[in-house]
């Protein structure tokens, strides 16, 4: 049964309380200080702010064609500076819109109250993907999620309302999203599942797919534009190949996409401090959230899936298909945009199985009820919990990356390709982008924790490494929470 117009104008106010209960959630965050690739950026805008404004936006720093980007990492440097808070406020700000336009999304295609709210709850606090948030250098995947979800809330309208305006309302979206990062690929495909599922076929008059024409024409223009830019960075060397690690890369999406990641290390350090007992329900909700993938495959080829069910998985496989192919770990930052989907999908699930149970009416289906309801709440409590453990240890990363780069000023007078190795720093703690920026831009830093491919990661790799260079080594030691000076040499 659908909503009254009545109920539904009612039914806005959920938005304020996402708005709300958001910013409550992530206020933690705010103590939050710049790490890693957030000094590049910083860089960046330092290193181009007196060039002419098209070469900075195309040339900036740009491994790949992303102009808007590197407009808005201008913008924001020359708004903010390089004081950290009102990037913070900004990232939450943009989250905050993101989940608007996913309870708005929710609410034209669910047509239920209760499935947008829910939708909008699950992706406001989700815990899979909170580094987007609170990694500041992230607001890029705030921003092409941002125009993408601005693409998708348009032409869902215009295939309701039809006319011009929310058609241009899409394209623009559309656009916006593919000059800001390349995981735009999967809108037109997204685009297209919600015609195809969403919209019966009685109702696709003549002329139903033109809007394609000038998406298709828009995406092979920025294929070739793309292609022609980036090859330069896709050589042997490149973290996008085939393997079998597409098949575990899905599989490790999938499970968390609905929790967080136990191998990255903010999220070990949360969970170290869980007792065993949650732990091993952390991996009974793993193991059957790892089992749903298979299952909701067999229903969705057995048609027992409704429409709005089906779209909202098969657009959260298409916005994870762009992620499979890197050899790399998989990050926090990039379960954002996938989030989104699994976010509807779960609100639409819930929602059902609730109404299905309401409208029964037996005393025993509303027990049921009240385990599902109890069950979702849990589920919500558990990531806000997690949100606000993360928060602080995110908060703590950056404010020790901060001092401890500071630190090293003191300890050491440093000089032009001077080398800088540090043993035991924490796993989480990078020090070469803070060292780079507070002390010298021409500075190389090394840690015994780098992942970095081809990075020596011991004093004799090193030592072998820049042999030759005559410049100064510094061996450093972090411990009891401070650096130490253990030695210095010429190379």
């Amino acid at each position: 049964m659908k909503e009254s117009a009545v109920e539904w104008r009612k039914n806005l106010w959920v938005i304020p309380g996402l708005w709300l209960t958001g910013a409550l959630a992530f206020l933690p965050l705010l103590g939050n200080r710049f790490i890693a690739d957030d000094f590049t950026a910083l860089s960046i805008f330092r290193a181009y702010r007196s060039k002419p404004f098209f070469q900075t936006v195309l040339y900036g720093g740009n491994d790949f064609f992303r102009p808007l980007n590197m407009a808005l990492i201008m913008a924001r440097g020359a708004l903010f500076g390089d004081a950290p808070l009102p990037y913070v406020i900004a990232n939450i700000l943009l989250h905050l819109v993101n989940t608007t336009l996913v309870f708005l999304i929710a609410r034209r295609v669910f047509k239920r109250t209760l499935a947008a709210a829910a939708a909008g709850f699950l992706f406001l606090f989700a815990f899979s993907h909170y580094e987007a948030i609170t990694w500041i250098s992230s607001s890029v995947t705030l921003f092409v999620t941002l125009f993408m979800l601005i693409s998708i809330y348009g032409h869902v309208r215009f295939r309701e309302k039809g006319g011009i305006g929310w058609l241009i309302f899409a394209i623009a979206g559309f656009i916006l999203a593919f000059l800001t990062k390349e995981t735009a690929i999967s809108l037109p495909f997204i685009l297209l599942a919600c015609d195809l599922i969403l919209v019966k076929k009685e109702k696709r008059g003549k002329g139903f797919l033109y809007p394609y024409a000038i998406y298709g024409v828009l995406l092979a223009a920025y294929l070739a534009i793309q292609t022609g830019w980036a090859m330069r960075f896709m050589g042997t060397d490149s973290i996008y190949k085939a393997g079998w690690h597409v098949l575990t890369n899905l599989a490790d999406y999938w499970v968390w996409l609905w929790m967080p990641n136990p191998r990255h290390p903010y999220v070990a350090g949360v969970l170290s401090v869980l007792p065993k007992g949650l732990l091993v329900g952390y991996w009974i909700l793993a193991g059957a959230a790892a089992l749903m993938l298979p299952l909701i495959v067999v229903l969705a080829a057995l048609k027992k899936l409704s429409r709005p069910m089906l779209w909202s998985f098969i657009c959260s496989i298409l916005a994870i298909l762009v992620f499979l192919p890197f050899t790399i770990k998989i990050s926090a930052r990039y379960a954002y945009l996938p989030s989104v989907f699994i976010a509807l999908f779960a609100g639409v699930l819930f929602s059902r199985v609730y109404f299905y149970l309401r409208e029964k009416g037996r005393r025993g289906r509303r027990a049921w009820q009240m385990v599902l309801v109890i069950t979702g709440s849990l589920y919500l409590i558990g990531n806000v919990a997690g949100l606000l453990l993360i928060q602080r240890e995110f908060v703590k990363v950056s404010t020790t990356t901060e001092r401890l780069a500071l630190q090293i000023g003191e300890l050491v007078e440093l000089t032009d390709d001077d080398v800088v190795f540090i043993e035991g720093l924490p796993a989480h703690v990078h020090l070469r982008e803070a060292v780079q920026w507070f002390e010298n831009p021409t500075v190389r830093v090394h840690a015994d924790n780098d992942k970095y491919r081809g990075s020596p990661q011991t004093l004799e790799a090193i030592r072998g490494f820049y042999r030759g260079s005559e410049a100064n080594l510094y061996h450093l030691r972090f411990e009891n929470d401070n650096l130490f000076l253990l030695s210095r040499e010429s190379l």
